[in-house]
This record gives structure tokens, C-alpha cells and sequence, in this order.
């Protein structure tokens, strides 16, 4: 899966309202993919003590 594609304006927004796994039902089996592709990365950042800057990623979504 390209990041790319993932890491949209619609993506992350959609991600960051309701990010726990129980909501990922009541997307299509490709939106349940990207969401629990950008759920993996978050909580691997956060398991190393990290945050995923959202603001940056927002931002620089405008340019992709």
C-alpha cells in the first residue's frame, strides 16, 4: 500500500474522529484496510514513545 494513498486529507481526519477498531465495520473492505494500516503506524509510533504529528501530515497532504 503506497503512503501516498493512505495518508489523505480524508484519511487521516476520518481516522482521527473515530479511531478505535470497532468503527472500522462501517467503512468499505478498502477504507478498513487504510484505516487499520494508519492505526498500525500510530500505535507503533506510540509503543516507541513517539506521536505522529497530524497537523504535518495534514499540511503536507495538500501537496499530494
Amino acid at each position: 500500500m503506497n503512503a501516498l494513498d493512505v495518508y489523505t486529507k480524508r484519511n487521516i481526519y476520518d481516522y482521527l474522529a473515530r479511531p478505535e477498531k470497532k468503527f472500522d465495520k462501517e467503512y468499505s473492505e478498502e477504507r478498513q484496510k487504510i484505516r487499520q494500516y494508519i492505526s498500525k503506524d500510530d500505535l507503533a509510533t506510540k509503543k516507541d514513545g513517539g506521536v505522529i504529528d497530524w497537523g504535518y501530515l495534514l499540511n503536507a497532504a495538500d501537496g499530494w
